[in-house]
């Protein structure tokens, strides 16, 4: 796991200060080492100066001889974040073909692979990755199919200039890198508590490369046009349960060993929850004793998992770690936490993954965790109404009482979040009632935007969007950016691409009945992890209470953040400041939890403050 950066400019210019620049920015993903590359092409008579730049997180070949940039005998140049899990089993191939290896990291076998297959090669890639290949006059940049591992680009044509990086913040300050906010990201984000839509981000001009896509690019030839070579197809299988749940544990099973493949200590977040807990039996099962294994708890009624994690970590082989946040604690990283995050989240849930990510940094390198479970199986409330709604009558019948249990076993979400909230969401629909403190002037320009949510459709449908557009793609951005922070690699057995297409393709029925969710992901931990956990129902997903800590502990320090971000003028130009504290004001009396859209106005108004972007 690393951090890579590349300018590609035309005319002859020294681009090394930049990269290091650039490199300084993205520290924190590589604290092992650091380097950069750079040259010169011609294209129709025109010089272009291309450099590449690299920090490195050492986990395959902790060795000198893992350095990045990388070159080859031909003078192929690669920078690469990311593992390629079956590396061993290509590299052998590789080997037959010809090929001789002077180090034993991934990268030498990412490199040799593209030398050997092309731009095909990354179709026999089973990993995470994002990397960028320079190929004597063309540059060919790739990311993994479901997008672990995060690549951004800025072109101008015009100005014959490319640039890319692991994080937003490597491009700030790139000469020719305008460093505005893309309102319309923004709209969507404080209306709809939407993102990641089609690549855009929160910075004007600067794009997300899709998953699952290549592009080559030659300098002086053009534009950007990014290839698909991977998509979820909406195929579906009619396969009998109990193959189906053997097929699923079996290609769980595979996903997990390539994932202990490492030469630096491993981990694994713990929640307490059934996905996180079915990890642990497996990595028992797999020979692993006593492993590391890191949770968040916290005081508050309704936000601690504290019991669940108990049960787990008495039942099965591992040293569990844990720690206890508090509202003192968030006070002092909440800034921080946004910083690194590289634009607003919407809902707190990554700061619970900020201190485990913290903890699990004194002791291990890499982390595993149980992302995207709940996309692929349907493990959200918000998916029962939609599996509700494709359900016979026979089956409605049978099944209410279960899915009765499962909404009172998840009531605590009222407290949460608010019911006209919760209401949108059921329906589909905007209410047209709700209250966000938007300025009319500036939200008007925006009238054209619609929620996404708006649409409907069968619950498989569903799922695949939730795994490649509306919820798991900026749950991998956190993931990536604040374990990357403390210098952790996470890893996701539930994302292996063979597991998510086979898992997908099932019917529905074996993902949510009535109210019991992720029935499939159930049956393959029937018998491998307590009771008490694979029959709960309650579904928290790294709940963080901050809204308990807006009105009880912290609500002066709300006020200030509030009282700093209104002097942003954007901030200003966005949002009606009184409105915000009259929310702010009820949500602290307690009439009315606006925990949710507080949230998002903070997370906005800190990222502005910590992005530098220009006012």
């Amino acid at each position: 796991m690393c951090g890579i950066v590349g300018i590609i400019r035309k005319g002859n210019s020294n681009l090394v200060p930049e990269l290091q620049g650039a490199l300084s920015r993205l520290a924190h993903r590589g604290p092992d080492d650091n380097g950069v590359w750079c040259s010169t092409t011609i294209h129709d008579g025109i010089t272009f100066s291309v450099g590449m730049g690299h920090v490195r997180l050492s986990i395959i070949d902790l060795s000198f001889k893992g350095h990045q940039p990388m070159v080859d005998i031909n003078g192929t140049v690669i920078t690469y974040n990311g593992e390629i899990y079956n590396y061993l089993e290509l590299r052998q191939e590789l080997k037959e073909l010809g090929h001789e290896f002077k180090t034993d990291s991934d990268t030498e076998v990412v490199l040799a692979a593209y030398c050997q297959w092309g731009e095909s090669c990354v179709e026999r890639f089973i990993g995470m990755w994002a990397f960028a290949i320079w190929d004597d006059k063309r540059l060919f940049l790739s990311r993994d199919r479901l997008g672990k591992k995060p690549l951004y680009i800025y072109q101008d044509a015009t100005a014959g200039l490319l640039a890319f990086s692991s994080e937003i913040k490597g491009l700030r300050g790139l000469s020719g890198v305008p460093w505005r906010p893309d309102e319309r990201t923004v709209f969507r984000f404080l209306a709809y508590a939407e993102m990641e839509r089609e690549g855009h981000t929160f910075y004007e001009g600067i794009r997300e490369l899709p998953p699952g896509s290549s592009l080559l690019f030659i300098p002086g030839a053009g534009g950007l046009e990014p290839i698909r070579y991977w998509n979820l197809s909406d195929q579906q299988y009619d396969v009998d349960e109990q193959e189906a749940v053997a097929r699923t544990s079996e290609l769980l099973h595979e996903s997990l060993r390539l994932r202990l493949r490492s030469d630096a200590p491993l981990g694994l977040s713990l929640s307490g929850g059934l996905d996180s807990t079915l990890l642990l039996s497996l990595l028992n099962e797999s020979g692993v004793n006593k492993p590391f294994v890191f949770s968040a708890e916290y005081e508050e009624p309704g936000y601690s998992e504290t019991r669940y994690i108990d049960i787990a970590t008495g039942h099965l082989s591992c040293e569990p770690n844990a720690t206890v946040s508090a509202a003192s604690l968030f006070n002092e990283d909440f800034e921080r936490l946004i910083y690194h995050l590289d634009q607003p989240s919407k809902l707190p849930g990554p700061y619970s993954l900020w201190r485990v990510a913290e903890i699990a940094s004194s002791r291990v390198k890499v982390l595993i965790d149980g992302q995207g479970a709940d996309e692929l199986a349907g493990g959200y409330m918000y998916y029962l109404p939609v599996s509700w709604g494709e359900a016979t009558l026979w089956q409605k019948i049978r099944q209410s009482p279960d899915l009765l249990l499962t909404i009172w076993g998840n009531r605590h979400i009222l407290g949460q979040y608010s019911l006209p909230l919760i209401w949108e969401r059921v329906r589909g629909k905007v209410n047209i009632n709700r209250r966000v403190p938007l300025l009319p002037e500036w939200a008007s320009q925006f009238s054209d935007i619609r929620p996404t949510w708006e649409e409907s459709s069968d619950l498989n449908s569903t799922l695949r969007r939730s795994v490649t557009d509306t919820s798991l793609p900026a749950l991998l951005r956190y993931g990536d950016r604040v374990n990357m922070a403390f210098g952790v690699e996470n890893r996701s057995p539930f994302l292996d691409h063979r597991l998510i297409e086979y898992v997908s393709a099932l019917p529905s029925q074996m993902k949510i009945r009535g109210g019991t969710t992720k029935w499939i992901f159930r049956e393959v931990a029937n018998g491998r992890i307590p009771k008490a956990i694979l029959k709960r129902r309650l579904k928290m997903g790294f709940p963080t209470p901050v809204g308990v800590w807006l009105r009880k502990e912290i609500p002066e320090v709300a006020r200030q953040w509030f009282s700093n971000y209104s002097a942003l003028p954007l901030f200003n130009r966005w949002i009606d400041v009184d409105e915000v504290y009259g929310l702010l004001g009820e949500h602290i009396s307690g009439k009315v939890d606006h925990q949710a859209l507080l949230w998002r106005l903070l997370s906005v108004g800190a990222w502005l403050k910590t992005s530098g972007i220009e006012q």
